[in-house]
């Protein structure tokens, strides 16, 4: 049987050439907008190369896609993490994780270590992906980034609650300087004052709980389809569809949000970081 991801990869391309023959554009017109070759954008229709978001982009407007239906090709250009080797591409249970995403009623995200992508300030994404050595060129990694948060904005939002331990404030890409941190908190602050179906909980330190698990994603759908959760370790990942472990995940999840911060506390947390970072910038600054 083919893989789910691979036949939602085929799917996709097959749409994109029929947004293409839906506008009336033949492949050396794409070209010439592109300014590339015909051969180039045959290969991209096939599956035979990569296409970057900022081509993706340029392609979508020249067809007249809606704006509420682009977030579905985003798995055609989608970059996994910064560990990944550029030009080897994210693995297939990262791709399937972001059609899943694009199509989920509600997501609860747990992140120990890390800020969730989606909710990623630009300056913490980028260096990530600097520190790693990684050369994707920063608009590719913007475009892939806001892709993945246009699920705040869409037509039926998606409700999305991140539980994220301390620790991620603490542990910033490239080291913890006060100017990251409060890039990142605030940018949280934004997110979650912008889109009230954004809901952010931090697990403090002294939070009441007997182990915090890895990194994990649930998402759940109204459309009658089985919950799914997406587990994240290092570069890799892996789509759970296992109801026993699906509904562990959900408990471990529910079982820490029992235990952290509201959004009104959290959102407290951050501003009073964003005030400690700003004293420590003065200070370190004499």
């Amino acid at each position: 049987m083919a893989n789910e991801a691979t036949t939602s990869g085929a799917r996709q391309l097959a749409a994109l050439r029929r947004a293409r023959l839906s506008a009336g554009m033949t492949q050396e017109q794409v070209a010439v907008a592109l300014k590339c070759t015909q051969g180039k954008i045959n290969k991209l229709e096939t599956g035979h190369t990569n296409i970057k978001p900022s081509d993706l982009e340029l392609m979508l407007r020249l067809y007249n896609v809606p704006e509420d239906q682009r977030p579905g090709f985003r798995a055609l250009t989608a970059y996994g993490g910064p560990g990944i080797a550029p030009g080897s591409g994210p693995d297939r249970a990262y791709l399937e994780m972001l059609e899943l995403e694009s199509q989920a009623a509600e997501i609860m995200v747990l992140h120990s270590e890390r800020i969730p992508k989606p909710l990623q300030c630009d300056h913490y994404l980028l260096t990530q992906f600097t520190r790693a050595g990684n050369p994707t060129p920063p608009k590719t990694l913007l475009l892939e980034r806001d892709s993945r948060a246009h699920v705040f904005m869409r037509e039926n939002p998606v409700r999305y609650r991140a539980i994220l331990s301390e620790s991620s404030l603490h542990r910033m890409p490239g080291g913890r300087t006060p100017e990251m941190v409060i890039d990142q908190a605030e940018h949280l602050i934004k997110l979650g004052q912008a889109h009230k179906n954004v809901l952010i909980h931090i697990l403090p330190f002294d939070a009441d709980i007997p182990f915090l698990d890895a990194d994990v994603t649930v998402l759940q759908f109204d459309d009658g389809r089985r919950t799914v959760s997406y587990v994240e370790q290092g570069t890799k990942g892996k789509i759970i569809k296992v109801a026993r472990t699906v509904a562990e995940h959900q408990e471990h999840w529910n079982m820490l949000y029992a235990a952290a911060l509201s959004t009104d506390d959290s959102r407290k947390f951050l501003e009073d970081l964003v005030q400690q970072a700003h004293a420590g910038w003065k200070s370190a600054r004499r």
